[in-house]
């Protein structure tokens, strides 16, 4: 039989001997100290939640009144473009009223100066006609005053169809302007109209975006905060 080592021995002397004392054999790690306070993260005091949930709450509060703040502040410019856009139109569709009207006076009276620079011509051609038949002879004349006379009305009928047509003309040339401005400032308040609510929808997207970032950024913070209080 094989002999055991003397360390061996007074080991297993003491633990008998220790058993009989009914004590239990010291464990091996005694030595170790156990930690206290679990491995991780911190603990977090109620103060200290509380400061990091008002802190959250606060960036959120300030993300928001900058939202409201950047919309406040596009449709304040929004309204100051649609009225400048208004005041320009009105001012554009005024001038066109009234030159639409200057050129309706203008037409009116050269058609007035015509009819009565043709009457004035009409009576004094017919009296020099008449007195010229009367003084050189009333048949070599009568058959002149037939001749002039069919030439003054043809004359007459020319220079007046010619001013129908001129007046035509401008009334023709008055309404195609008047037409086109109008035309042109329909498709001007439409731009603006759309330029407008494009830039309102993109405002409302932006803060509605950032609404939700700064929503979701104090949950997390918030759900943070409880999770290390339960720790």
């Amino acid at each position: 039989m094989l002999q055991t080592a003397p360390r061996s021995r007074d080991v297993m002397r003491w633990t008998a001997r220790q058993r009989k004392r009914g004590q239990k054999k010291p464990a091996r790690c005694a030595g170790r100290a156990k930690p206290a306070f679990p491995q991780g993260l911190e603990p977090v005091g109620n103060g200290q939640a509380a400061w990091g949930l008002s802190c959250v709450l606060g960036a959120g509060a300030a993300a928001l009144a900058a939202c409201l703040a950047a919309g406040a502040a596009f449709f304040a410019g929004a309204a100051f473009f649609a009225g400048a856009a208004f005041f320009a139109g009105a001012a554009f569709f005024a001038g066109a009223a009234f030159f639409a009207g200057a050129a309706f006076f203008a037409g009116a009276a050269f058609f007035a100066g015509a009819a009565f620079f043709a009457g004035a011509a009409f009576f004094a051609g017919a009296a020099f006609f008449a007195g010229a038949a009367f003084f050189a002879g009333a048949a070599f004349f009568a058959g002149a005053a037939f001749f002039a006379g069919a030439a003054f009305f043809a004359g007459a009928a020319f220079f007046a169809g010619a001013a129908f047509f001129a007046g035509a003309a401008f009334f023709a040339g008055a309404a195609f302007l008047a037409a086109g401005a109008f035309v042109a400032g329909a498709a001007f308040f439409t731009a603006a109209l759309g330029a407008a609510a494009f830039f309102t929808a993109a405002v409302l997207a932006g803060a509605a975006f950032f609404t939700g970032v700064a929503a979701f950024a104090a949950g997390f913070f918030a759900v943070a905060i409880m999770f290390s209080l339960g720790q």
